[in-house]
């Protein structure tokens, strides 16, 4: 599809199938930089999407040597540091952008790193800073360090006491867990204040382990890591079901008449998980068990007030929950949405208005009231979940289209592929 392709959804009558879960994105994101990071390593069940494309491409470019075969991606690591020096190109992830850093830094030579669209206004301040004090030598576009940013790698970071933001992102956090075991000495890595997104670095923590990494902690204010350490795993790596994707099928059927299952969503540390707790605390009925979700629609769902600190990712389809849960619907603690992919806090408020929500927008929180929704043309706001958040408004209202929808393959390419699955009608006009 082309960035100018109009979705339009029509209502949905029924949904009714299974569909297995599409892998989980920040899971496949930290396991291709691990096995970069090794000697070899298999990762089973990828997700392959716009952000895990441009991470293969971007760690290919640092010398690991990368293939897909079947389901299956082979990768010959680099070891301890790149083996090549140039260019790298890391798409709009801000994921990969962050977590690549710190390894760039480990390399030898001069290294440019560019990125594309919204990534390009982003602030990296907080990584940035921290790779100074470990010694890299980096220089952004402005104070802020926004993209290009130029690397004069040494060949290492030599280790200590490093103090980390978690205020803005986990991400700076979870690029210096990747990268620590490597540097030259023992790393005590302290966050100075509130972190946000903690589940994130569970996640992590989680790949590290399964690379044979060992990481000491404090809950989310220390972490010592002994160095250098070796990353090798003891066996292939596999991708099960993202619940971020996930939640915007499961949101459907709690929404429309349904009878869904969304398979490979297991137990583990995905803090998205928790959009079943929520939606079952507005009144829907979840089923939850044998790593399959079990969704019987509708449900008469009631506002409640929720905290997205830790989930900032479920706020666009949850706003779109509270546009038909009865009472009022508040999403607090989400002031670092704002630097997303789009503004997550005004962005999706914005949209929703044009289809007659009542919805206010703060600084770091979301009111929703429950509203008489009607059919308009939005936009995707080159914004992945917000994209798929109005679509699955669509299903439940009819006749919206959604300006730009091709969004979607950043994160859940076969999004509209698995809706249809499951009885969804979805026209694109290019």
């Amino acid at each position: 599809m082309k960035k100018e392709g109009l979705l339009r959804v029509e209502k949905a009558q029924c949904l009714k199938g299974k569909v297995k879960a599409s892998p989980s994105k920040s899971y496949t994101i930290r396991a291709i930089a691990c096995a970069a990071l090794s000697g070899s390593a298999k990762i089973i069940n990828p997700l392959i999407s716009e952000d895990t494309q441009a991470a293969i491409v971007a760690f290919g470019n640092l010398g690991a040597l990368i293939k897909k075969r079947g389901n299956t991606l082979k990768v010959k690591g680099f070891g301890a540091r790149p083996s090549l020096a140039g260019e790298v190109n890391v798409g709009e992830s801000g994921t990969l952008l962050r977590l690549i850093l710190p390894i760039i830094a480990l390399g030898k030579g001069r290294f440019l790193v560019r990125g594309e669209g919204t990534l390009l206004k982003r602030p990296h301040k907080a990584i940035a800073e921290v790779l100074l004090s470990l010694g890299a030598r980096i220089q952004g576009k402005d104070s802020e360090f926004r993209l290009p940013l130029r690397i004069d790698g040494r060949g290492g970071l030599g280790g200590g006491k490093v103090k980390v933001s978690g205020q803005m992102s986990s991400q700076a956090i979870s690029s210096l867990l990747t990268v620590a075991p490597l540097a030259v000495h023992d790393v005590e890595l302290v966050v100075k204040d509130r972190v946000v997104s903690a589940p994130y670095i569970d996640i992590t923590l989680n790949v590290l382990k399964r690379f044979g990494i060992k990481v000491k902690r404090q809950g989310y204010k220390r972490f010592f890591i002994k160095a250098p350490q070796i990353y090798e795993p003891k066996e292939d790596f596999i991708i099960h079901g993202d619940y971020s994707s996930a939640a915007f099928l499961i949101a459907a059927g709690c929404l429309v008449e349904s009878d869904i299952t969304i398979t490979d969503l297991v137990k583990d540390s995905q803090g998205d998980r928790n959009i079943i707790q929520i939606l079952n605390s507005m009144g829907a009925k979840i089923i939850h068990a044998n790593g399959c979700a079990r969704i019987r629609g509708p449900f008469n769902l009631k506002g409640r007030d929720i905290d997205c600190s830790d989930t900032p990712d479920l706020v666009p389809i949850l706003a779109v929950a509270g546009c038909f849960a009865k009472g009022k619907t508040r999403i607090r603690n989400i002031s670092h949405l704002a630097y997303k992919e789009s503004d997550r806090i005004q962005a999706p408020a914005g949209e929703l208005r044009k289809l007659g929500a009542n919805i206010r927008a703060g600084a770091d929180s979301l009111i929703i009231e429950e509203s008489g929704l009607r059919p308009a043309v939005v936009s995707g706001c080159n914004d992945h979940r917000i994209a798929m958040a109005l679509a699955v408004c669509g299903l439940r209202i009819g006749g919206i289209a959604i300006k730009g929808v091709d969004c979607v393959n950043k994160s859940y390419p076969r999004f509209i592929p698995d809706m249809e699955s499951l009885g969804a009608r979805f026209i694109i006009k290019n």
